[in-house]
């Protein structure tokens, strides 16, 4: 086998462990989730599951960034082809929102893996994927902070403003608690996030 066949049969496995392991975080949960499940759902050995992943928490943290990596991809796209402030915004929350609609189950997972202790030795990677995302956003931000058009605060507060109310629907509308269809929300939240970072 070569090496090219012999990483594409590594991908392909790791990938079937979490496809198996989302599966089983939707039906059980995600604490309650278990070695022995990821393996007899997936067909993998326990060997084979400890090569890949190391333990039961790797598998849970290569899920939890294959979920965050897809969503922020989509999210860098979108915001960094918007030209003006208002436009940036509105990408930011319309494609998040977007994204979990199209990806219940994966937002589900990374709001219930965020939660506690679980990932506690991956606390530095997590914070490094992250990290690189809002980089790309202030980045892009920047000019119009500078410029006077979005308010100057420190970085964890425009996390909080711009995703917070987009987070807090979402995890409503994933537990069931559908007041307003995704369109509604997307506009209201999208409008008032906008309101909230303008300086005037």
């Amino acid at each position: 086998m070569s090496d090219q066949d012999r990483q594409t049969a590594t991908a392909a496995r790791q990938a079937a462990i979490l496809r198996a392991t989302l599966e089983l975080v939707g039906e059980k949960g995600v604490t309650a989730v278990t070695m022995n499940d990821i393996c007899g759902r997936s067909g993998a050995s326990v060997g084979s599951v400890y090569h890949h992943f190391k333990d039961r928490e790797g598998v849970l943290y290569a899920l939890y960034r294959d979920c965050f990596e897809g969503c922020f991809a989509e999210l860098r796209t979108a915001v960094l082809a918007t030209a003006t402030a208002q436009e940036g915004i509105f990408a930011l929350v319309h494609t998040y929102l977007d994204w979990v609609a199209a990806n219940p189950s994966r937002a589900t997972f990374i709001y219930e893996a965020s939660q506690g202790a679980l990932l506690r030795s991956y606390t530095v990677e997590i914070a490094a994927f992250k990290g690189a995302f809002y980089a790309d956003i202030f980045a892009w931000m920047r000019p119009f902070v500078e410029s006077g058009e979005l308010i100057q605060l420190p970085p964890w507060a425009y996390d909080a403003i711009m995703m917070g109310p987009a987070h807090e629907f979402a995890r409503r509308w994933l537990a069931g608690m559908q007041e307003l269809s995704m369109d509604e929300a997307k506009a209201i939240i999208a409008t008032a996030v906008w309101r909230a970072m303008q300086t005037g």
